[in-house]
Formats: C-alpha cells, structure tokens, sequence
C-alpha cells in the first residue's frame, strides 16, 4: 500500500517556507491558483544558483577558468566574491527576461506575449505570473539585497566554520566584548577594530 503524501502546506514547510508563506501558497492552490507557487519557486530556484559564501570551498570542485585561477594563486575568497557578483547581475537579467520576453525588441502588439502560470494537473485558468525581477533583490538569503561583503563579512567568511560558530553565537547574545576578543586572536588588528566588527556582523547577518 502506498504512503500518502504529505498535505501540500506540510511540503512546501519541508523545502524551507516559513509556515505563514506555505499556508498562503497552500490555500492559493487549493482554489487553483498557481501564482503564488509558481513566483516562489522561480525566486528560490534562481538564488539557489548563486554560490555560498558560508561554502567557498565549493569554488574548489570546478575546473576550467575558476580551477587555473585558483592553481595560479588568486585567493579563494577574492575569487568567491567576484563569482557570486556575477551571478547576482545574472539572476536579476533572468528574472527580468521572465517579466518581458521581449524588452528591447520593439514587437508589435500581435506578437506580445506573457509567462502565465497553472497548475499541471487540473486547476482554474493560468493566470499572468507576478514580476519577479522587482522583488528578487529582497530575497537575496544574506539580507543584503545582492549587495557584496563588506570588509567585515570577507574576514569573517574566511575564519575557519567553528570559530565563526563562536562568534555569531557571542554576537547574538550581546557578548560582543568577548566575541571581539575572539575576533582578535583570529583575525588580529585593534581591540577597537574587532569590537566594531562584531558588532556589524550582529547588524547585518552573513
């Protein structure tokens, strides 16, 4: 006998959706309408092909021109940060290439067309789906609207994982005194410095 699947709000929590947003999307579709479905996945799906900067050793799998530069010398978070710039810029292209197919073209009405979404089995009549292009930025999983690292981000990035556990658990209890002390033995420079630096990292997480 077959395991039944799990109610669609129970499955959209398990891909990470906060369970007011899988609720929503839930309900959309229980009426039938894709939309809210169809724009969450596209943002999601298009972040997750941004790199990692909590991960840069992933650069370290790829061959080609990031595998020369790396055997070269360049360093694995200089090269981190360009690569993920780039996709950024890439991302924000795609989703505006969603909205308008044909932006630049000068098309004629009778050949303008628009993404609709629908639900693959039953469902009510595809609908336009929502811009993504305009809200992708708000969706950047650093909080920092596709922004690069700051200076503060880069140095922390490049502390080893359970140092920068330490850290990001002292900074978000307010320890900050002590958080900069471990900042300092890891990182070096002024007291003064470490202490400023933790305290932007509880400011702008990632």
């Amino acid at each position: 006998m077959s395991t039944p699947m799990p109610e669609p709000t129970t499955q959209l929590e398990d891909i990470g959706l906060a369970p007011a947003m899988a609720g929503a999307i839930a309900r959309d579709v229980a009426r039938g309408d894709a939309r809210s479905l169809l724009h969450e996945l596209l943002l999601r799906g298009l972040w997750s092909s941004v790199a990692d900067e909590a991960a840069p050793e992933a650069l370290l799998r790829h061959g080609g021109a990031a595998g020369r530069l790396l055997a070269a010398g360049v360093d694995l978070h200089d090269l981190l940060d360009v690569v993920r710039e780039a996709q950024v810029d890439t991302i924000y292209n795609v989703a505006q290439l969603i909205d308008w197919p044909a932006e630049g073209l000068a098309l004629d009405d009778a050949l303008e067309v628009r993404l609709l979404a629908g639900l693959a089995h039953g469902g009510a009549t595809p609908q336009p789906l929502p811009g993504l292009h305009a809200c992708l930025m708000e969706r950047d999983p650093t909080g920092r609207a596709g922004a690069p690292r700051s200076p503060e981000l880069r140095q922390f990035g490049m502390l080893d994982a359970d140092i920068r556990r330490q850290i990001t658990a002292l900074a978000g209890e307010r320890k900050f005194s002590a958080a900069a002390v471990l900042w300092k033995q890891h990182v070096g420079g002024e007291l003064k410095t470490a202490l400023a630096a933790v305290q932007s990292l509880a400011r702008h997480p990632r």
